[in-house]
């Protein structure tokens, strides 16, 4: 998720198991543990592929806070003596567990394993910006700041805070799951069976799922609020099959996307002055009314006897629309009453 959400989670995690005993540095050690993963984007710098490749890689692991965390907390009571060497500790290792964790719930993909296993992890169930749960975290950090830490007011609403954000990632999780069942029904009454069937969260708020279905050589992008059910309007149409796709996949680019998108890309083939053009595009992200494009993905250029020219290219597609449309676009798709 966001930056400042990994923050504000680490800053509660910080105020409910140390506030007491380590008071402010607690819930400003937490913030920084909880957002150091993210250090990771500085690898974006290594080329268009940079973040893709690197970002939510190795400093996102299950094992790193296990291993840091003991350390980091030797080195805070270094001078302090061994006695609060335990909270610092599990403090760091908490803090930092909590932002993998927090991000294997996203649809971007978040590799627990590595630098063991490339394999992304991802569980659908909430969007990478949700201020749902950010503000409860916030209004945890607030009863502390204004009853005082080391009261047990601050730690119940830190530790309230943490059961009610977790089971609003539950909830997450349910209503992808009731969006995809949602879809399977609709599929199976207008005759199309045994389809792959995905749901991923959108921006903002926890009730409009992005449906993507493949039955055979079809495409179907729509869009279904959970709030107020009515039927999917599904915009079709297929993936390109042509030997230059295939030889735009084959790329090193083309199977970076693929392992990134964990396979849900889509490719169009058009006609260009010199040869043709391949886009393969990120079918977990998009717009409305741009149904066949995601965010972003790659371009490859062939010539007139079917040779790549250069190096592929990033896609990052700009918005069909102006922010203040876009925002106004999601929450009518997701709150207008069902007619």
């Amino acid at each position: 998720m966001d930056p400042l959400t990994h923050g504000l989670l680490g800053a509660t995690i910080g105020q409910a198991f140390a506030g007491r005993g380590l008071g402010s540095r607690a819930v400003l050690a937490g913030a920084v543990a909880a957002m150091a993963p993210d250090l990771d984007v500085i690898m974006g710098a290594t080329g268009p592929m940079g973040e893709w490749l690197y970002h939510r890689g190795a400093t996102h692991s299950l094992w790193l806070p296990v291993v840091l965390g003991p350390a980091l907390g030797y080195a805070a009571t270094r001078r302090q003596g061994k006695e609060r060497r335990p909270a610092w500790s599990l403090l760091f290792v908490l803090a930092m567990l909590s932002h993998p964790l927090l991000d294997w719930c996203t649809s971007y993909g978040t590799q627990l394993l590595a630098p063991f296993s490339a394999r992304r992890f991802a569980v659908d169930a909430v969007a990478i910006i949700d201020p749902g749960y950010s503000l409860v975290l916030l209004a945890a950090l607030v009863v502390g700041a204004w009853r005082g830490l080391a009261t047990r007011s601050a730690a119940l609403a830190s530790v309230g805070a943490l059961v009610l954000t977790t089971a609003y990632l539950g909830h997450g999780l349910a209503l992808n799951r009731e969006a995809e069942a949602q879809a399977r029904g609709q599929l199976a009454a207008e005759g199309v069976r045994e389809a792959q069937v995905r749901a991923y969260p959108t921006l903002l708020q926890p009730y409009l799922r992005r449906l993507v279905v493949r039955h055979g050589d079809e495409v179907r992008v729509g869009w279904l609020s959970l709030w107020s059910p009515r039927p999917v309007e599904w915009r079709r149409f297929s993936s390109a099959r042509d030997p230059l796709v295939q030889a735009a996949r084959e790329t090193e680019e083309g199977r970076i996307l693929e392992w990134f998108a964990m396979g849900q890309t889509v490719a169009a083939l058009y006609s260009s002055a010199t040869g043709a053009v391949v886009e393969i595009d990120d079918l977990r992200y998009g717009f409305p009314s741009q149904p066949t494009e995601g965010l972003w993905g790659i371009r490859v250029r062939f010539d007139a006897e079917g040779r790549i020219e250069g190096r592929p290219d990033r896609i990052d597609r700009p918005l069909p629309a102006s922010a203040r449309t876009l925002l106004a676009q999601i929450f009518r798709q997701t709150f207008a009453p069902r007619r």
